[in-house]
């Protein structure tokens, strides 16, 4: 999901849940939108090795380990992916060896082919499936990757846990459910008690989480999968957009989607309509750029409008 960016086109969307489909940026007369699309992501170290990358548009995220470095996601724009280096480079004269994929959103995948190829990428198996989906149709994930992205296909995959080490880090790979999309993959750090959560997590759109019903996500997923996480020996949480939460935090965030689905389901049940609810629950589009997507209440009107099924 994008937090902020300027595009060279409207953003149009197909259909609740869809991704809008975007443009690459262009030439614009607000120089303080492209300074800031352009600027090189702001590096903060969160635990001993464990760095937050405050990306122009999403969060990314890197652990330094023995021999080499572990990237968390990818940046939406390659020159964006490079100052990330940039910055690693910096700190390190170790190479990334690996990356992490979250999920498969373009904002967090496109700029893989700033990175070395060859490296070992690490991905829940929906999510490989989609960016091969990607890489024969550029037009399917909203935002066309560049052509070298067939280079970075997932080499690993990860269908519901794997427990591994990874240049020295133990690390722990958890998909619980199809939550923001059927892909996501949580990424727990036992000896820092830190997950980097990727979109599952999104505190710059607002309380409620951002659903992807065209990629299969599911706000009962979405419970499922945060109340995994906080089963988890974890007190910092990095979010895909926005600052990183406490576990207070996300137990709030949690107890409000419950709350939430529980209104929005009561009045499916009762037969009022999308516009009723949105009036009755004081629904308001999600901030800035994010105002294009659909906010929790149109997607999870849709997820238990579709009649009974998994997960409804």
């Amino acid at each position: 999901m994008l937090k902020s960016l300027i595009f060279a086109a409207p953003i149009v969307l197909a259909g609740l849940g869809a991704w809008p489909v975007l443009s690459q940026p262009a030439a614009t007369s607000d120089g303080a939108a492209l300074a800031a699309a352009a600027s090189p992501p702001g590096v903060r170290q969160l635990r001993p090795g464990d760095y937050l990358v405050a990306g122009p548009i999403s969060n990314a995220g890197f652990i330094i380990g023995e021999d080499g470095v572990i990237a968390i996601d990818a940046q939406i724009f390659v020159p964006a992916a490079k100052a990330e280096l940039a910055e690693i480079a910096r700190l390190t004269t170790k190479p990334v060896n690996a990356m992490i994929l979250t999920h498969s959103d373009p904002d967090h995948i496109n700029g893989l082919p700033a990175f070395p190829r060859g490296m070992a990428i690490y991905a829940q198996d929906k999510a490989k499936a989609e960016i091969e989906g990607v890489i024969a149709d550029p037009n399917s994930n909203g935002l066309p990757p560049p052509p070298a992205i067939r280079d970075y296909v997932p080499t690993h995959t990860v269908q519901q846990r794997e427990d591994l080490v990874v240049d020295g880090v133990r690390l722990v790979l958890i998909h619980t459910a199809p939550a923001h999309t059927d892909g996501d993959l949580i990424v727990y750090l036992p000896a820092s008690r830190l997950v980097y959560a990727g979109d599952l997590l999104t505190p710059a759109i607002g309380l409620y989480p951002g659903i992807h019903l065209n990629k299969h996500g599911s706000s009962l997923g979405w419970i499922a999968s945060v109340k995994a996480m906080l089963a988890l020996d974890a007190d910092l949480f990095v979010s895909g957009h926005g600052e990183p939460l406490t576990r207070e935090e996300v137990k709030a965030r949690l107890a409000g989607a419950i709350q939430r689905r529980a209104e929005i389901k009561a009045m499916v049940e009762q037969g009022k309509s999308l516009a009723e609810i949105k009036l009755a629950l004081h629904d308001a589009p999600l901030p800035g750029v994010a105002s294009r997507f659909p906010t929790f209440i149109e997607t999870t009107y849709q997820e238990l409008a579709a009649g009974p099924g998994p997960g409804r």
